[in-house]
């Protein structure tokens, strides 16, 4: 109920209780007054009734005769004046609790939120303005205390992932860091052997690099820069070339599956490279030691262009698919899933591909049945010339 509509009942109610308490009192008084005093000696015309000066004088000469009189008129009066007061003051009260304890509470909310206290509840009110406030209040305590938490979470996860950025790092500078004394102590002692060992600590310095990149990538907000117009085919067909050798020497077979017809989009070539870059990685970094395919489609439908990677590799729990492009979300280790790493190839390239419009997601039927992750960007409908994405990188 409205303030305006509950305040106006309380006033009924103040002017309703008090006519019929004095109603009431009236009619017993008289009663009692007329079976004790000889009320039939108080005779007055109706003349008289209309001259007050006259009636008063009467009423004087009835009350001389009758001096117990007044004691009844005495309390007539004062109970008359209770039957105004005791409700209106009754229903005064009632009225300004139901202001003041939605008040007293949101005062109280206010100090437990200074004071950094929010696990509490706001209660609403029986006024609709006030119950409005209570739930706005509570709302917004909600808010905070999501934001507390996930504030924890995430100072959480930024622990793990300096703690596993810091093994990423460990394990490639104790290599090279190995490999180095062991040319000083002449262990390399065959041009085949000092090859062997530059190869290898090359190596380590480009995943050193590789991961010093993603870092770099992870800090910034990821935009769609030098954006040009092409069939998305052509970055694809790029793309698996390049890691051509690399699935050949995991036993990987890739199939294509690419629409008839142009797949016109409009990205940053450079930036879906680094997503289909991960996506492939993935696909060799979580391989089943029987792994033999990795199945790119390409289609459009509905006025999107999508890209389909399908693997058959160690898979993912359905249970942790809403939680592997968080930037910072790194699986246990003891669970063998697409998200173990250091938790910043997939956030890197969902930034990307929302930075272009588009969407991207994985599925798996479950650890062991392959996952297969999915893009989709809006398909460009205007014709243009500039159809070269490798041109543009």
């Amino acid at each position: 109920m409205k303030i305006r509509q509950k305040f106006g009942f309380y006033n009924i109610i103040m002017l309703i209780t008090p006519i019929f308490l004095i109603g009431v009192i009236s009619v017993l008084f008289v009663f009692l007054f007329v079976m004790k005093f000889p009320v039939e000696e108080f005779s007055v015309t109706r003349a008289q009734l209309l001259n007050p000066v006259t009636l008063i004088r009467s009423a004087g000469q009835f009350i001389s005769a009758n001096p117990g009189s007044v004691i009844y008129v005495f309390w007539w009066a004062i109970l008359c004046i209770s039957a105004i007061a005791v409700p209106t003051t009754v229903i005064t009260r009632i009225m300004s609790k139901s202001l003041t304890e939605p008040l007293d509470t949101l005062t109280k909310s206010v100090e437990n939120i200074k004071n950094g206290r929010l696990n509490f509840e706001v209660m609403g009110s029986d006024y609709d303005e006030l119950n409005a406030l209570c739930e706005g209040f509570d709302s917004m305590r909600r808010a905070l205390l999501a934001s507390r938490r996930r504030e924890e979470e995430l100072k959480e996860e930024q622990k793990l992932l300096i703690a596993n950025i810091s093994h990423d790092l460990k394990t490639p500078v104790t290599s090279i860091k190995g490999y180095i004394d062991g040319i000083n102590d002449g262990v390399a002692d065959t041009p085949e052997k000092l090859a062997k060992y530059l190869s290898t600590i090359r190596s380590k310095a480009d995943a050193i690099e590789s991961l010093a990149n993603n870092l770099r990538a992870a800090s910034v907000t990821e935009k769609a820069e030098e954006l040009c117009t092409g069939d998305i085919r052509e970055l694809l067909y790029d793309i698996l070339d390049s890691y051509r050798l690399d699935l050949e020497a995991c036993g990987i077979k890739v199939t294509t599956d690419f629409a008839e017809g142009e797949l016109i989009v409009r990205i940053d070539g450079k930036k879906m490279k680094r997503v289909f870059s991960n996506i492939i990685e993935n696909t060799i970094k979580y391989r089943r030691a029987d792994s033999q395919s990795l199945i790119v489609r390409a289609f459009a439908q509905d006025g999107s262009v999508y890209i389909h990677f399908t693997d058959d590799g160690i898979g993912i729990d359905p249970a942790q698919l809403a939680s592997v492009f968080d930037i910072f979300y790194r699986a246990d280790t003891s669970r063998t899933s697409l998200i173990q790493g250091n938790g910043l190839g997939l956030g890197i390239a969902k930034g990307i591909v929302e930075a272009h419009g588009g969407k991207i997601w994985l599925t798996s039927a479950g650890e062991g049945k392959g996952t297969t992750a999915a893009i989709s960007l809006p398909q460009y409908k205007e014709e243009s010339n500039e159809k070269d994405f490798n041109n543009r990188r």
